[in-house]
Formats: C-alpha cells, structure tokens, sequence
C-alpha cells in the first residue's frame, strides 16, 4: 500500500512539473538580461590635500595653544592662495597625554600632551596645487597624501551611462532579432558608476618637493596622470 501510494505522489509531481515547465519557459522567454559597460581615461581638474597639524607641549594648555597658532598660519596661508574658507574642512581634532617607557622598565612615565587636527584641503584650480602644497608644508601641515579628481564627476559619469545603455540595448537588440523578436519596454535597471582618483602618497609628495628645491623652482610640480571613470548598467527588456 505504501508503495502503491508513493507511486501516485511520484505520479502526480512529475504531472504537475510536465504543466508547469511551458509556463516557466514562457516566462523566460518573454525577457532578455543584458549588461553594458563604457569608460573613459580623463585628466583631473581638482585635488585634494590631506595633511596633519601637531603640537607636543608639557601641558595640556600649552600644547593647545600651539596648534591653534598653526591653525590660523595654515588658515591665512590658504586665505592668501585665494582658497575658500569651505575647501578647508577639518577632519579630526585631538588633544591627547603622551607616555614613553622608562628606560630598561616596562614602566611608562608622562610625556606631554599632543594636540592633532587633520585638515582636507581641496584645490579646485591645479595650477595652484604646487604653491598650496608649499605653502601648507610651511606652515607645519605634514602632508599624508594628494588625491586628483574631477570638479564635475557627474558630467562624465552620465555621458558613460548614455554610452554604456546604449550598449547594452544594441547587444540585447542583436540577441532578439536572432530569436525573431523585437525589444519592448525596459523593465528593470540597475547602474553603477567609479571613478578611481589618482592618489600620491608622502613619499612621492616629499621626493618632488626636494627635487623642486634643488632646481629652484617656484612652486612643486606635481604630475596628475590620468584616472579612468566607468559606468556599468544591467537591463532587463521584455520581448515582443
């Protein structure tokens, strides 16, 4: 009887799959996914300057005080580069003790305070970038990085996902009429879009620096290169 009955479950699933199968099928065939990419190698506009200001003193004061004289050396230097006050934005303050270990002990012993700031500084002009770089070193701001980019990334990022659409609706257009078919409506869409900054880290920042001053130069000069911006969309089209 259990045989019998397992038999009929088998039977009637196998049934229901045959029924089914047409439908799923005529769902997938009434859709086509296609993906679509397009980029671009483009020179960057802008860069942005990311750097540190630090001051050790023996007290807390002390050591705040400090800093804020380097804050506003930084500020009137920037001021004078023509760089507005918006495009120097603070990133993090910090006013910390210090601890060193005495020596041949595992013991530490006070050491000061150290007073931080981290400052992101954009340059929408590069041909201020060298001055501005100069100009920041000198007034105490350690210099971590350069990262280059686009003032406006958007213009590029929405002619490449034109581009990359109607690449994507060219191929999925090719795949139809090879079935007998034609493209409908657009019936989903998902998009994406990088733009991979150059970046010069201190190393670099500090080797141009020196080769400017052994040289004479009025300002260092850096080189931008170029960055690639992509775009990468994937459709979904129903067929007719």
């Amino acid at each position: 009887m259990k045989k019998k009955l397992l038999a009929m479950i088998m039977t009637m699933a196998a049934f229901l799959a045959l029924l089914c199968a047409p439908a799923f099928a005529a769902g997938q065939r009434d859709s086509i996914s296609v993906t679509g990419r397009a980029e671009e190698e483009v020179a960057p506009d802008m860069a942005t300057l990311c750097g540190t200001l630090e001051q050790k003193a023996p007290t807390a004061a002390e050591a705040r005080e400090g800093l804020a004289k380097k804050i506003q050396a930084l500020v009137r230097e920037m001021h004078l580069q023509m760089i507005p006050g918006e495009d120097v934005q603070t990133i993090r303050y910090s006013l910390e003790p210090q601890y060193i270990y005495e020596r041949n002990s595992s013991r530490q012993k006070a050491d000061g305070y150290l007073a931080s700031t981290e400052y992101k500084i954009k340059v929408k002009n590069l041909d201020k970038l060298g001055a501005v770089l100069d100009k920041g070193i000198g007034a105490g701001l350690n210099i971590d990085r350069v990262e280059f980019g686009l003032n406006n990334r958007n213009l590029y990022e929405n002619k490449l996902l034109d581009e990359a659409v109607s690449n994507a609706r060219a191929r999925a257009s090719v795949v139809a009429r090879a079935g007998g078919r034609t493209l409908g409506t657009l019936m989903n869409a998902t998009m994406d879009t990088t733009a991979v900054p150059v970046r010069l880290e201190r190393s670099m920042l500090m080797a141009a620096k020196a080769q400017n001053d052994a040289v004479g130069e009025t300002a260092t000069q850096l080189n931008a290169g170029v960055m690639t911006v992509s775009a990468r969309v994937s459709l979904v089209f129903a067929l007719q």
